[in-house]
């Protein structure tokens, strides 16, 4: 059966809307209220709740510098940087004091030879003297008497055993002091119509001392090496010659000034009877 509802509200209805209306009025009469900060809970503004002309008024002059604070602890060390441009020398300081010499250090091993230079000019020809001398019969080495020769002896070495070959230049040359090449060509001839074997020798002197390369000068002269000349066989047709040349370095050192050069010869033979000899002499001073 269908039910049907008062019209009626009931009392409890009636206390509930008398609530709303009151609740509802009591937020009008609220709002119109004045607000002040007993109302507002400390730290619940913020910085956004306030406009820029109330920041503004906010801000006031900047104070007083404070007092330095204490100096912190030291840092580690960084990292070194690269290295800067160098820069501009600086003038030059005054000279010092000269040291002490230092003592001398040792030798060093002797650089390897240089290169050869350039050949040098030529220098001006020496002195050259000539002279042809002559003589007639030689003397005879009989050391080989017994019919053979001895080629090894020393050949003319004193005034006794051979002759000057005295021509017209005196027979002799003085020489001044110095050194001097000596070029020397000798011939020997025999007419004697005979089988024997005999040869032709000669030697350089200075002063009457024998240029062997070993005797003593009592001049001061000497030789490089013996200057002696042997020839072959003599023949014995009386035109064809046995010949000997050389050429010597000697020096002459100039005792009493200079010395006197000669040329002796001889025969050594088993004959009888000696040779005729000639002689050409090169002198040329050298030093």
């Amino acid at each position: 059966m269908r039910r049907r509802f008062s019209a009626v509200p009931s009392p409890a209805m009636v206390v509930a809307c008398i609530a709303v209306v009151l609740a509802l009025t009591g937020s009008a009469f609220a709002a119109n209220a004045l607000i002040t900060g007993a109302d507002i809970k400390n730290g619940s503004v913020t910085r956004a709740d306030l406009s820029s002309k109330t920041l503004k008024s906010l801000k006031g002059k900047r104070g007083p510098a404070g007092r330095d604070g204490f100096t912190g602890a030291r840092g580690p060390q960084g990292d070194t940087g690269p290295q800067g441009p160098a820069g501009p020398a600086g003038p030059a300081g005054p000279q010092g004091p000269k040291g002490n010499v230092g003592d001398t250090g040792a030798k060093g091993d002797t650089g390897a030879t240089g290169p050869v230079g350039p050949r040098g000019p030529q220098g001006d020809p020496g002195q050259s003297l000539a002279a042809d001398f002559s003589t007639g019969t030689t003397p005879l080495d009989t050391t080989g008497s017994d019919g053979t020769l001895t080629l090894g002896g020393s050949g003319p070495s004193t005034t006794t055993d051979s002759v000057d070959l005295v021509g017209a230049a005196g027979g002799f040359l003085f020489l001044n002091p110095g050194r001097y090449l000596v070029h020397v060509v000798v011939d020997f001839t025999d007419g004697a119509a005979d089988s024997g074997t005999e040869y032709g020798v000669a030697r350089l002197f200075l002063n009457d001392s024998p240029l062997d390369g070993t005797t003593p000068d009592p001049s001061g002269g000497s030789s490089l090496g013996d200057t002696l000349l042997e020839t072959g066989d003599v023949p014995d047709d009386g035109t064809n010659a046995a010949q000997a040349t050389g050429t010597f370095e000697i020096t002459v050192d100039g005792f009493g000034g200079g010395e006197v050069l000669t040329l002796r010869a001889a025969v050594r033979t088993a004959e009888a009877e000696g040779a005729n000899a000639t002689a050409q002499l090169v002198v040329t001073q050298i030093g």
